[in-house]
């Protein structure tokens, strides 16, 4: 019963979207604040970066039956400020087309999902749930947190929390970086000059950092896992003014029961492997 629920974590994993968290729907936007903050001095022939500033528009919809509300969905368009738009309309693009798609998406996971949750509700309301008033049974939400926004490089990460009536619900992540002027998303090659070694550095981050949700790992097994994830271009991460940051999710790289990770790799630290063009030298935005 319920085939589809049941496929829609592994159909959503096998997009590459990562991550989960345990706690209900209620997710809150972050937006990057842009004023004028530190500075620090760019090396010779680098650009000095400075802030951008950005905000967010909530995009909801919803599925209905036996006259409520079964589902709600909502996702969030990120757009840069007029002033920040007419500068970097490359970047604008960019963003529009990632909310779009990211409407698309929303709207046909719900679509797709849609029979075995009337399905399912039907089955649990005979058995007496769902009373009047009761808050809508199963959830989607795709929320955006910033990481980086000045005049290099565009960076935020989304949370895609879904819930369809199982055990628990999941989240991945999707992360995004773009090129500020050329609105083009970096890849992993663009951002470090080798990713020969790459994927051992991040397992041993990993194990360094989260001590205690890595040690029933087998290391060995979990460098091919990461080595996988990037060649098939399914690593998610993300750049902050400090370090490239990696978000293992739910069932990544071990159990369920691992929860999510963050791992930073700092620009100080590896500073041979970065491509020195994305590395932040410039502005800081404050808080």
């Amino acid at each position: 019963m319920w085939k589809k629920v049941l496929a829609a974590g592994s159909a959503v994993f096998a997009l590459g979207f990562l991550a989960p968290i345990d706690s209900g729907c209620s997710i809150v936007w972050s937006t990057a604040s842009c004023e004028e903050g530190m500075q620090l001095k760019a090396p010779d022939g680098l650009e000095y970066s400075t802030p951008l500033a950005y905000d967010s528009i909530v995009q909801r919809t919803e599925l209905k039956h036996d006259d409520r509300v079964i589902m709600t969905g909502r996702t969030y368009e990120v757009e840069l400020a007029v002033q920040s738009a007419r500068k970097f309309p490359k970047l604008q693009r960019a963003l529009e087309r990632l909310a779009t798609d990211n409407w698309a998406y929303m709207h046909k996971m719900m679509k797709y999902w849609e029979p075995d949750l009337v399905e399912q509700y039907n089955a649990r309301k005979a058995d007496g749930w769902f009373s009047d008033g009761s808050t809508p049974p199963f959830c989607y939400e795709l929320k955006f947190s910033g990481l980086r926004a000045d005049t290099t490089v565009f960076s935020c990460v989304g949370e895609e929390f879904i819930f369809l009536g199982g055990a628990h619900p999941v989240t991945y992540y999707r992360g995004h970086v773009f090129d500020t002027k050329s609105g083009q998303e970096l890849n992993l090659d663009d951002i470090f000059e080798t990713t020969e070694g790459l994927a051992e550095i991040i397992v041993h981050e990993t194990t360094a950092q989260c001590r205690e949700q890595t040690k029933m790992i087998d290391k060995k097994e979990t460098v091919k896992k990461v080595q996988k994830m990037i060649d098939d271009h399914k690593l998610q991460y993300g750049m902050t003014e400090e370090a490239l940051v990696v978000y293992f999710g739910s069932y990544a790289i071990g159990p369920y029961a691992m929860g999510t990770m963050e791992v930073k790799l700092p620009y100080t630290k590896y500073m041979n492997m970065f491509n020195n063009k994305y590395v932040f030298y410039g502005e800081k935005a404050k808080g």
